[in-house]
Parts: C-alpha cells; structure tokens; sequence
C-alpha cells in the first residue's frame, strides 16, 4: 500500500466509526458516514492526493476482512514515511472528523473519531 492509500483509508475509515447519534444526512447506503464526510474526503483527495485512484482505493478498502486490520495495513505503510506526512495524514482525519456535526459535539469531533486519531498518532510515533 502507498502513503496516498493509506491516507484516504484512514480519513475514510474515521468516517465510518460507529457514532450514537448522527445529526446530518448520512451518505446513501452508509451506516454512519455522513455526506459532508464524504464531500471532505473529495476534497483531501483532490488537495493532497490528486494521482490516487477511486478504483484502486475501493478494491483495497475492501479487500480487508475488518477495520481492524485495515488500520494496521495502512500504519505498517506509513512506518517508513515522513514525520511530515504522518502529520498530514492525522491532519487530513481531523478534517474529516470536524466535516460533520456529530453528538451535539462544540468540534464536531466525536469521542470515536477523537480516540481514533489519538490511537493512530501513537501507532504512527507522532505523540
């Protein structure tokens, strides 16, 4: 997996966290994935990872069995990359975490993808 992979699975995959309420309009056919989540994710890809494809994306989001095993595909690939794009990668899950109103949250960031972000900047060194 390439660092630009793995930067719009983790900015997706922080999207996809379980939340116990929602208060925008979920993506059509998404369980928790709100459309401002998605329109942000568009445009990290178009800002930052303009060469990634959607294609190639889809086929490797979903050839993992859980998220689980997502995450840690995506740190074993971010290992070996800059400080400064680990940084841009927790950077680009923050902004996809603050696309949506989430739990009457003031930062719109919910205590999910807060841990979430928090967990990987460990994983990734960066604390």
């Amino acid at each position: 997996m390439n660092f630009d992979m793995a930067l719009l699975i983790l900015c997706w995959q922080t999207a996809c966290l379980s939340h116990n309420h929602e208060n925008e309009q979920l993506l059509p056919g998404a369980t928790s994935a709100t459309e401002a989540e998605s329109a942000e994710l568009d445009k990290i890809h178009d800002e930052v990872t303009p060469n990634a494809s959607w294609d190639e994306f889809n086929n490797l989001y979903a050839g993992y069995k859980s998220a689980s095993d997502r995450t840690k595909a995506c740190v074993k690939a971010l290992r070996s990359a800059s400080n400064d794009f680990k940084i841009q990668v927790t950077n680009c899950m923050v902004r996809i975490a603050n696309a949506s109103r989430e739990d009457d949250n003031k930062s719109n960031m919910s205590p999910e993808e807060y841990e979430f972000i928090k967990n990987l900047r460990e994983q990734l060194g960066l604390n």
